[in-house]
């Protein structure tokens, strides 16, 4: 594997990542209670994906297969090695950008940091064997800031990154398997 196939597989998934977090959830579940550290709001989630590493990073080294899973709800645009642009489609017919900033820190690994946007986040994927070669798991960790008024409020009305960030990853395991 090439490193450019491995900065493109993780780029994929930080992306979209970050895409989910950031678009307007609409469903409310149960919350998943982020824990505070030094004025952030931190959430670690992962979910393992019926495949072997090398078919998930497959499917994001595809940028057209990419584009395509993330056209109903959002577009992606590189502007250059680590800064990509992102607008994702809000329900009610608007749309949430930002810019963020991509950094591959090893193999299978990867932090990303919104540098533009409505909410200040930085985060971090990883991609390790599942136990028992089961598949691939996709670990993630997400930090972002917000007041105790404007989290309560993204929380009664959907807009939360925890919620953002559980069907994001569950959205990226359906699309691998069926690939």
């Amino acid at each position: 594997m090439t490193s450019r196939g491995t900065r493109w597989a993780l780029a994929g998934a930080a992306v979209a990542a970050a895409v989910g977090v950031g678009r307007m959830v609409a469903r409310r579940r149960r919350p998943l209670q982020a824990e505070r550290a030094d004025g952030w709001y931190v959430v670690q989630r992962g979910i393992t994906v019926d495949r072997p590493m090398d078919a998930v990073i497959g499917f994001w080294t595809d940028r057209e297969r990419l584009d395509r899973a993330l056209a109903e709800w959002a577009t992606l645009e590189q502007l250059d090695d680590n800064r990509w642009r992102c607008v994702a489609s809000d329900p009610a017919g608007g749309g949430t950008e930002w810019r963020a900033e991509l950094t591959v820190d090893g193999p299978g690994r990867l932090s990303w940091r919104v540098t533009e946007g409505p909410v200040v986040q930085q985060g971090q994927a990883e991609l390790v064997p599942a136990p028992q070669d089961r598949g691939t798991e996709i670990r993630t960790e997400l930090r972002w800031r917000s007041n105790p008024v404007r989290r309560a409020l993204g929380r009664t009305t959907g807009h939360d990154p925890e919620v953002g960030l559980r069907d994001t990853l569950r959205r990226i395991k359906s699309l691998v398997e069926a690939a």
